[in-house]
This record gives structure tokens, C-alpha cells and sequence, in this order.
């Protein structure tokens, strides 16, 4: 009798579940644990994944050590003692902090993950399935990439009028700094129409490339809807000309989504060729065993060009590793860096002379293309990037992004704190600054020298990055997923089912307003 009366889920159990990450939770409570299974794009969650954490790692260190940004030894062309020897500043690990590749191969990856179960229906000869893949895309869209960010600077904004953001003083009103949240959501958030212009959004500046996102998700769709019932040599080659017609216009975003469209093709038809070829390889077998039952022996068929697949592999390696060194441009000073002021000087037009990051969107949005395509075609990376804390941080990646900015904000100053700053001029006269105190992680390893410096990188990341994975993962499950859970609910509320296909008994679909004796 008690033990019905005691229900084993309390009230304690419930908050801790809530407020544990998921992974503990999962290890503490066997109930908690989802069950998850692989799908053939997995790999490509890794991999956002995996880039969502280098990009906090880039804001991180651009925001408390930024001469370890700079390329190794070199330094700032007025000041060249501030040169730095790191090896963390070294090409190909330099990748771990830079951040601004990686937002270009989210755009591929999302170009590819949008497209591919229309391509898909498309491949399969079913076009309603596409067209409705497409409609429920686009309806949810907004709320995908919208809600969790209008949530999130909700929060900024509540903490920094009730002056409990570090180094944003609260406004006079409650009623004002709502309408500068309004304004910075309308105008900078949710904004389609400046295309790939960075809007330097109010509140978390991190967000600027989700306005960039919905408006090439729109464009993408776009593509595919006109493309959906054309051949396939058509659409293929439609879709490399509006790449080459985007770069020519100097808009990268729009290549980046559409190379995801050309991609997910790739794999659609790779995949039905691997099919295939289990199939054949099944026929084989039984010919084969037919061959030793009538005459005693196998048949010996010849092998295929082995070296063909091997070329591959080399040329997908080759594309990883150049994806690497071209990832570490750093912003300044590109001139100056061996190798990398090689691709600076080859930048095409119009990418040259737009602006000073012009030219590595350039290089970053090829090499993140060649990237993502040489991952799924390299089984060692493939199953690193299906492996548990790849998958683990696929799961948590877009909350990784939009809680990183805020973290940092409340709690880096804190963290590291500074080190010994002597006075600075004469005490009552102006422009007088007190001595800082040394404080914090900076306070006790310095900041003289480059073994100083990264020691106080990598201390700082030890406490900062649990609190950004815990934050992410109570984002993920409090506002993300049961946005994604209303997105759908609300899809399916407004559908007009009497719009919907009608099917035949066997099987076909029917327009509406069409019988089936028709």
C-alpha cells in the first residue's frame, strides 16, 4: 500500500534530473537514457558538433588571450614585440580556436541535412513526399533558428536590467530595455533581408549568423522546388552554375547552402550505387556457389581498379588537411603568414577588394565544401564523428552556440581576472587609473611570456567549458527541444487535411479533387 503512495519520480528527482546534464543523468538514471540509433548523416551532426565547441573555443580566446590568435611569430606590424612562439598558435593546431571556418561548414552542413530528404523523395520518383518535406521545412524554419535565440536574449536582457550582466549598465525602465529587445529581435534577429551582412545583433553579437541562415534555408528551398522535377544531369548542372554565379557575386553564404544541396545529391546516388552493388555481390555469391556444386570450383573474377579507391582516399586526406591549414588564417596580418598569403594574393574578384575577411570567407566557404564531403568518404573520420561525444555534442550544438556568448559574459571576467596593473598617472590629476590588483587565473600565472599565457588559456577553459556544456545541455532540453516539439504540434494543427494527398489502395498518391476511379 505505501509503496503506491510513493511516487519513486519526486519533486527532488524531477529538478536534479533537470539540472544535471544529460549524459550524468543518463549514467545515474536508467530511465532517462533515449534510446538513439545512427542514421547515414549522423557523421555530418558530429561534425556540427564538434565545430560549435572550436567556436566557443574562438570566442574564448579572442576575448582573454588574444595575441595567441595572431600566426606564429608574427606580430602586430607597429608593434612586433608582440610576436608570439606558441605552439597552439602553430598551423594545422591553431584549428582548436578558429571559429570562423567552422560557421562555413555549418552552412554546408545545413545546406546538405535541408536537402536531403527532398532529394531523397526526388530520386525515389515521389514528389508529394518532397514537396511536402519542402512545406513542412519552410513552416517550421522560423521557429527552429528564431525561438531559441528570442528566449535566450529574453534572459540577457532580464540580467542586465537587473544589473547582474558584467559591463552592461541596465536602462531606467523596464519598459525601455523591452523595446530595445524588440528592436534588436525585429530588426537584427529575425531579419532575412540583409542577406549575408553581419548585423551585429544587441544582446548576444554571436547570433548574427542566424538571419544569414534563414534567409539561404528560404533560398535553398527555393532551389530545390524548382529544380524537383527536372533530370538529374539538369539539375546537377543548374545547381554548380548558381554556385559559380553566387562566388562571382561575392556571396558566399548562398554557395555554401547550395554546395549542401550539390552534396546531399552526391550521397543520395553513392548510396543507391552501394546498394546496388550489394546486390550484385549477392548474385555473385550464388553463381559462385553454383559454379562449385556443377564443377567443383569457383569461377575467379577479376578485381576492380583498387588504385582508383586509393586515390581517393589520398585526394579526401589531401582535402582535410588543406581544410586545416586554411582554417588557422588568422585576422590579422594574413599578408604576413607563410602559406597563408599565398591563397591571399590567388583571392579571386570580387572577394579581393570587398573588405579585409572578404577573401578567407572565400577560401573558408571551399574548403569547408571539400571538407564536408572528404569526412563522409574517409571511414576513420566518419566513425569518429558517429562515435558517443561527437554525437553528444551534435545534440547540444546549436545550444552551444547561443549559450557561449552569455556564459562568457557573466562569468570570464570572474574566471581569469587580470594581472598586476600599476598606476597610471598622477592621483588627483585626470586621466588617474588606480593599480588592479593581480586577480584571478591571469593573476596567478601572468601574462608576460607565451608559456604564461597559455597555461591561463588552458586553466580558464578547464573551468569555463563544463559550465558552457552544462548550460547548453539545460538549454537544450528546457528551450530548444520543446520549441522543436511546438514547431511541429503548430504545423500540425494549421494543416488542412483535406488538402492533403488522397493515396490509392495501391499505394499511389492522388491530388485533391481527383477520384480514384479517375
Amino acid at each position: 500500500m505505501l509503496r503506491h503512495q510513493i511516487n519513486p519520480l519526486s519533486w527532488a528527482d524531477t529538478f536534479l534530473r533537470a539540472l544535471i546534464p544529460s549524459f550524468i543523468a543518463d549514467a545515474i538514471f536508467s530511465d532517462h537514457r533515449k534510446a538513439t540509433r545512427l542514421h547515414p548523416t549522423s557523421y555530418l551532426d558530429g561534425l556540427r558538433g564538434i565545430a560549435s565547441v572550436l567556436v566557443f573555443l574562438c570566442h574564448y580566446t579572442e576575448d582573454n588571450y588574444r595575441s595567441l590568435t595572431r600566426a606564429y611569430g608574427v606580430g602586430d606590424k607597429n608593434h612586433p614585440e608582440t610576436a608570439t612562439k606558441g605552439w597552439i598558435q602553430l598551423p594545422f593546431l591553431r584549428i582548436i580556436f578558429s571559429g570562423r571556418p567552422m560557421v562555413h561548414i555549418f552552412f554546408v552542413i545545413s545546406g546538405f541535412v535541408l536537402s536531403y530528404k527532398p532529394i531523397k523523395s526526388i530520386h525515389a520518383r515521389d514528389l508529394d513526399k518532397c514537396y511536402t518535406a519542402l512545406s513542412s521545412s519552410t513552416f517550421r524554419r522560423a521557429f527552429r533558428l528564431f525561438g531559441p535565440c528570442v528566449a535566450s536574449t529574453f534572459m540577457i536582457m532580464c540580467l542586465q536590467q537587473l544589473d547582474l550582466y558584467p559591463g552592461r549598465n541596465p536602462r531606467d525602465t523596464w519598459a525601455e530595455q523591452l523595446m530595445v529587445w524588440k528592436r534588436v529581435v525585429f530588426t537584427q534577429i529575425t531579419w532575412p533581408w540583409a542577406w549575408d551582412k553581419d548585423m551585429m545583433p544587441g544582446y548576444d553579437i554571436h547570433l548574427w549568423t542566424i538571419p544569414i541562415e534563414f534567409a539561404h534555408s528560404m533560398l535553398l528551398f527555393m532551389a530545390i522546388l524548382m529544380l524537383a522535377r527536372t533530370k538529374l544531369r539538369i539539375r546537377q548542372m543548374t545547381v554548380l552554375g548558381l554556385m559559380g554565379y553566387c562566388l562571382s557575386c561575392g556571396k558566399w553564404a548562398g554557395f555554401e547552402f547550395l554546395a549542401g544541396l550539390f552534396l546531399a545529391e552526391i550521397h543520395v546516388l553513392k548510396s543507391a550505387r552501394e546498394q546496388q552493388s550489394k546486390e550484385w555481390e549477392s548474385v555473385a555469391q550464388e553463381e559462385d556457389d553454383d559454379d562449385l556444386n556443377k564443377y567443383g570450383h569457383r569461377e575467379v573474377r577479376q578485381g576492380g581498379f583498387v588504385s582508383l579507391s586509393t586515390l581517393k582516399t589520398i585526394f579526401c586526406i589531401g582535402l582535410v588537411i588543406l581544410g586545416l591549414f586554411v582554417g588557422g588564417w588568422p585576422n590579422h596580418e594574413a599578408d604576413k603568414t607563410p602559406g597563408i598569403r599565398w591563397f591571399l594574393a590567388k583571392t579571386p574578384m570580387p572577394f579581393a577588394k570587398m573588405d579585409h575577411l572578404a577573401p578567407q570567407k572565400f577560401w573558408f566557404g571551399l574548403c569547408a565544401v571539400g571538407t564536408v564531403w572528404a569526412v563522409g568518404e574517409l571511414p576513420l573520420l566518419k566513425r569518429f564523428f558517429e562515435g558517443s561525444l561527437a554525437q553528444y555534442c551534435g545534440r547540444i550544438s546549436y545550444a552551444i552556440y547561443i549559450c557561449h556568448g552569455p556564459v562568457l559574459g557573466l562569468f570570464q571576467a570572474y574566471v581569469l581576472g587580470s594581472q598586476f596593473v600599476p598606476a597610471q598617472g598622477e592621483p588627483g590629476k585626470d586621466g588617474y587609473k588606480v593599480a588592479v590588483e593581480a586577480h584571478g587565473i591571469k593573476g596567478m600565472t601572468g601574462m608576460e611570456n607565451t608559456t604564461q599565457k597559455t597555461t591561463g588559456w588552458f586553466l580558464g577553459l578547464c573551468v569555463l567549458g563544463p559550465v558552457v556544456v552544462w548550460a547548453a545541455d539545460v538549454f537544450m532540453r528546457a528551450i530548444d527541444e520543446p520549441i522543436v516539439r511546438i514547431a511541429r504540434k503548430m504545423e500540425n494543427v494549421c494543416l488542412d487535411k483535406k488538402a492533403q494527398p488522397e493515396q490509392r489502395p495501391g499505394g499511389r498518391r492522388l491530388e485533391p479533387g481527383y477520384s480514384a476511379a479517375a
